[in-house]
């Protein structure tokens, strides 16, 4: 079985684009063949009244659809039809599926697939009209020949697709077998390059996705944000406290604490992150990597909300508030400390594991070389493994460091504050960082909307942690670039 073209007359030596219109392959035309009907069915009569003879389309929202429509058990309004997902379908299906119109059969799979998908989604609103037409008394109601119409293509769909992939492969085969040595046939299978080129595209707008989506985010932080920058006395911004419901906005209170919970962290996270990297790099034996590396990164699957419980009510009540006997205060049990040795503990799998893989990409040349010279394991690690990968060190450092300034849930709630605080530079004291204070206000958005611009407030303290965070890693990148080292 061939996928037969039918060919078309025009001029002698069209453009390439006409020639390959004038090819266009039987599957082709199943498949708009099939996409027509689908058009056109939208327009006819889905639903026929038995009794009184009234009709009703696929626009008909206050119709049993499986997506939209109106639940006639609850007496729910509809909200659309049936009939703008068949336009979308047919949209997206003309607009992926063109390649198939030139000859090229990479789209056939797909087209085939949301043909089925079609044909399951229509077949099924049928259950749906007998379940809830079934429940008003005195009503009979009957399918359409728009019902009938959309099964029939999005099957045409299911078709023209298995045709133009079993069609390929028989001309490929023939091909190979008995067709002339041509430069495109030493070019390479043109399946295999339309398929390099899906793949590539959809990279692409994978790519402008993410693009596109922290644009948003950018640009729906900026929006609020300058709202509160131009209505907001300035003196509210620099005061003793953060208490947004009563106008009160100092910033200094989040930053300081902020940097309180990523200060401890720091000491927590680098030292035993780092150690562990050195162990596990340049002294451990293969067999127990193999199991201490997977355990150590189980530590970075447990849920941030288990390390702030775990914070609050074994960390602080036996190490944090033991210390702070020694300063001669009296720690309450929600503390920056705590909550930043939560974080620090957080942490210290992703900067072991960065530090690792850093340490392992040093080539093993240099620690033959140092062995060489006479050196013990301590001063190569030391002396040549360590400078050689101080770049990736630098950034391991810099990734936990943000993973800190941007932790949630342990600082909400081992940090000791509510959803106000006021200023401290003592650790061991209760307050709130900006995350934490994000979150503990906009549990409250509902009521806050109406309180001047407590609202407004969370978007200026996101914006100044995205302004924070996009500065650590444009000076991580600089210090990246200046050590790195390339063998």
């Amino acid at each position: 079985m061939t996928d037969i073209a039918l060919r078309f007359g025009g001029r002698r030596n069209p453009p390439v684009a006409v020639a390959h219109l004038r090819e266009i392959p039987v599957s082709a035309m199943v498949v708009l063949s099939g996409l027509v009907l689908l058009l056109v069915s939208a327009f006819l009569p889905w639903a026929v009244n038995v009794g009184s003879g009234q009709t009703a389309n696929a626009f008909e929202p206050n119709l049993p659809w499986l997506l939209g429509g109106t639940d006639l058990a609850q007496q729910t309004a509809g909200s659309f039809g049936n009939g703008w997902i068949l336009i979308a379908v047919v949209v997206v299906s003309v607009a992926a599926g063109y390649p198939l119109f030139c000859g090229r059969r990479m789209v056939a799979v797909p087209l085939a697939s949301i043909g089925g998908a079609g044909a399951v989604y229509v077949y099924f609103t049928s259950y749906r009209f007998d379940n809830q037409f079934s429940k008003i008394e005195g009503l009979v109601v009957e399918l359409g020949s728009g019902w009938w119409l959309a099964l029939a293509g999005s099957l045409l769909m299911v078709t023209g697709g298995v045709i133009a992939r079993v069609g390929a492969g028989n001309r490929r085969a023939a091909v190979a077998t008995t067709g002339p040595v041509t430069l495109e046939a030493l070019s390479g299978n043109q399946d295999r390059r339309d398929r390099e080129s899906a793949v590539r595209t959809i990279m692409l707008v994978a790519a402008l996705a993410s693009i596109l989506v922290s644009a948003l985010i950018v640009l729906a932080l900026v929006r609020d944000a300058l709202t509160f920058m131009i209505n907001i006395d300035w003196a509210s911004v620099w005061s003793s406290g953060w208490f947004p419901r009563r106008g009160f906005y100092d910033i200094k209170t989040l930053v300081v604490s902020t940097g309180l919970v990523v200060g401890v962290s720091t000491l927590i996270a680098t030292p035993v992150g780092l150690g562990a990297a050195i162990y596990l790099s340049e002294y451990a034996r293969p067999r127990t990597r193999r199991w201490m590396k997977p355990t150590l990164e189980v530590l970075a699957g447990i849920p941030s909300v288990v390390f702030g419980f775990f914070a609050l009510q074994w960390i602080s009540p036996n190490i944090i508030q033991h210390i702070d006997v020694w300063f001669g205060q009296d720690a309450r049990l929600g503390n920056l400390a705590a909550a930043g040795v939560g974080v620090g503990i957080l942490s210290v799998p992703l900067m072991a594991s960065i530090s690792e893989d850093a340490m392992k990409a040093v080539p093993h040349s240099l620690r033959e070389a140092s062995a060489g010279l006479g050196s013990r394991k301590v001063t190569t690690t030391l002396r040549v493994v360590l400078p050689a990968a101080v770049s990736g060190l630098m950034a391991a450092f810099i990734v936990t460091t943000a993973r800190a300034v941007g932790e949630t849930m342990v600082v909400f709630i081992a940090g000791g504050g509510g959803d106000t605080a006021v200023y401290t530079h003592n650790v061991f004291d209760g307050s709130l960082t900006m995350t934490a204070a994000m979150a503990s206000l906009a549990s409250g958005t509902d009521s806050v909307v109406g309180e001047g611009l407590t609202f407004e407030s969370l978007y200026f303290v996101g914006l100044l942690l995205f302004v924070l965070t996009l500065g650590m890693n444009l000076v991580a990148d600089r210090i990246v670039r200046r050590f790195q080292n390339k063998y």
